[in-house]
């Protein structure tokens, strides 16, 4: 019983100097190698087995030998993950806990803007209830921010915007939902969208099965171009 009793309290002692201590003490114990990865987190939108794939890389590095930094940049990699928390479970098992971007709206062709204005690149694009955003490189926070400013406007109206697209001239055209699309050109381009929401409301609600495109680059009004009646 003494000899079982003395035996835990060095290991007890061996694993609180690892946890304490682990890059001093990893070159003293090779044999703690990563033999298991553990992912954990509420996941929405990264698929955890392909999460799983990409942290087998780690599997025979050194558990206490690898920096802690070099695990967590390869936890931080796959695209959906914001960030990631790592904890060494001795004696060979590494747990990381993912945190996940959170999407705001499409970008351009296979990509995604998320909460924090990035744009990521997923393997796999997934259908969610988003906004499509366009525009040239290097232009996503200006689109952005002229989604939300847009959105704003909109909050009162019916009208919610299916895709903004911002050319590389400078130009402005918004779809919506209902089908409706907008050209809005480059200079004042919230006023008039706020005229042409004000016209919608007043004489195009009821008829927007009949409209081809609109036209609101004049300046005191817009221009309606109607499908042709069968």
């Amino acid at each position: 019983m003494r000899a079982a009793a003395l035996i835990g309290a060095v290991l007890l002692i061996v694993f609180a100097l690892f946890q304490e201590n682990p890059d001093q003490v990893a070159s003293s114990a090779p044999m703690f190698d990563i033999r298991k990865v553990e992912v954990v987190g509420d996941l929405h939108y990264a698929d955890r087995e392909n999460l799983q794939k990409s942290y087998n890389r780690l599997i025979g590095l050194g558990l206490f030998s690898e920096p802690m930094q070099a695990l967590k940049y390869v936890a931080e990699q796959p695209a959906w993950v914001e960030s990631a928390q790592i904890r060494r479970v001795w004696p060979h098992t590494v747990k990381i806990e993912v945190r996940e971007h959170k999407p705001v709206a499409y970008w351009n062709e296979g990509k995604i803007i998320t909460a924090e204005g990035k744009v990521i690149s997923p393997s796999r694009v997934l259908d969610l209830p988003l906004t499509h955003l366009f525009g040239p490189a290097d232009t996503e926070s200006v689109v952005l921010d002229q989604f939300s400013l847009i959105s704003q406007m909109l909050s009162t109206s019916s009208l919610r915007v299916a895709s903004l697209k911002l050319e590389s001239r400078g130009a402005w055209n918004i779809s919506f939902t209902n089908g409706v699309s907008v050209k809005l050109g480059r200079d004042e381009v919230l006023e008039r969208l706020q005229r042409f929401v004000a016209v919608y409301k007043s004489d195009l609600s009821g008829r927007i099965d009949r409209i081809a495109s609109v036209d609101a680059r004049y300046p005191h009004g817009v221009a309606v171009k109607w499908l042709p009646e069968e």
